[in-house]
């Protein structure tokens, strides 16, 4: 058992609690621009706030008891559910949409409240709000913890455990309730542990946005814009600090391609960038590596790919660009790609040595004609 607490003072820090974390909520919205979720979050506490409020008011006799039983529970009931609807669109991609009609529940209830006057009753009234917080904050969980699968957050574990365990206070308070015992907790020790887990679950959401938005900056700084793959810095990040010699990489370069945008104009050169980018991005494999080098340059990493399945990828990628459709106004535009290759040796080699020996063939494969795919010579030493 906890120490012995007012419970009016309590009740005052769980309200506030409330306040803080919608504050919390407005401010991390106003921040951000695509901030989904935040909003119904701080809509949902504040609701919660108001409904705690209006009932210690009605328990001090400062509102007419039919209003207070009935607009508090309302409160609660929408507060859970609001908090459900702005944490699902805030977890997931298709957030709370397709299942917004669950906002009728706390319309039903209050409906249900007025024809049956079940507030009236303090167990009951309190009852119900309890199974409606218990059962949101459970689906909330659920669905933060769910959605790990596709946005693997590590603050996503730490989240669906506090709501859980929110979950878990509102049933033991829910037990004591039915019960008409004090169960663990007594009602000030309860609304004690709600406010630490309000606490909790408002600052593990603002780092679960903080994350992602760390996130989505690093995936921008390691993206190029145009084409939608690795740039540079991403692929050199790509390579491992071990260098096998079944490791390769192909550096290729797109043929004549500032002819391409004298003759057809830059925006048809970006598009045979992107086109370019796209069929070779659906031709590897899962653990290969493709990017953008800088300008038409490009590069693939192999970390385990013998010399004959080398030079079958580069001459097959050689026969598919040159047949790729990219149409202009003109007509249609004839892509060809010049690409060298290089094996690590293994004997205390360095991934800048391995690029310029690739670099060199391709150089010499450009020198040969282009159009055609190099391996550097020393692979055949």
């Amino acid at each position: 058992m906890l120490p012995e607490i007012n419970l009016a003072t309590v009740l005052l820090l769980h309200e506030t609690s409330l306040l803080v974390g919608a504050l919390a909520f407005l401010y991390l919205r106003k921040q951000l621009v695509s901030a989904k979720g935040l909003g119904l979050l701080a809509i949902a506490f504040i609701a919660l706030a108001v409904g705690a409020t209006i009932a210690g008011l009605g328990e001090n006799v400062s509102l007419p008891y039919w209003l207070w039983t009935h607009l508090s529970l309302f409160l609660g009931t929408l507060g859970y559910a609001l908090f459900w609807a702005g944490l699902s669109e805030l977890s997931g991609r298709r957030g709370w949409q397709k299942n917004k009609l669950v906002l009728q529940v706390p319309v039903c209830l209050t409906l249900l409240g007025w024809m049956t006057d079940f507030p009236s009753q303090n167990v009951l009234r309190a009852s119900v709000f309890h199974i409606n917080a218990v059962i949101f904050l459970m689906l909330a969980a659920l669905k933060v913890r769910r959605d790990y699968r596709s946005e693997a957050l590590p603050v996503r574990r730490l989240l669906a455990v506090a709501l859980l365990l929110s979950a878990l206070v509102y049933t033991i308070n829910l037990i004591s309730l039915i019960s008409g015992t004090i169960f663990i907790f007594s009602i000030a020790e309860m609304f004690l542990l709600q406010i630490l887990l309000n606490f909790g679950i408002a600052l593990l959401t603002v780092i679960l946005v903080n994350e992602r938005t760390e996130r989505h900056l690093k995936l921008m700084a390691q993206t190029d814009q145009l084409t939608g793959i690795g740039n540079r810095r991403w692929f050199l990040d790509q390579l491992p600090e071990n260098i096998c010699q079944d490791m390769a990489v192909i550096i290729m370069d797109l043929d004549h391609f500032k002819q391409i945008n004298d003759r057809f104009g830059h925006a048809v050169g970006d598009l045979v960038l992107v086109e370019f980018s796209r069929h070779v991005s659906g031709t590897l494999r899962e653990r290969d590596a493709f990017a953008r080098y800088g300008g038409e340059e490009f590069v693939l990493y192999f970390p385990q790919v013998s010399v004959s399945e080398l030079t079958a990828i580069g001459k097959r990628l050689c026969k598919e660009v040159e047949s790729l459709i990219v149409m202009s106004q003109s007509g249609r535009v004839p892509i060809t790609i010049s690409m060298g290759a290089a094996f690590a040796s293994g004997k205390n080699d360095a991934w800048n040595q391995i690029l310029h020996r690739a670099d060199l063939a391709l150089y010499a494969a450009k020198k040969a004609g282009r159009n055609r795919f190099l391996i550097d010579e020393s692979t055949y030493e």
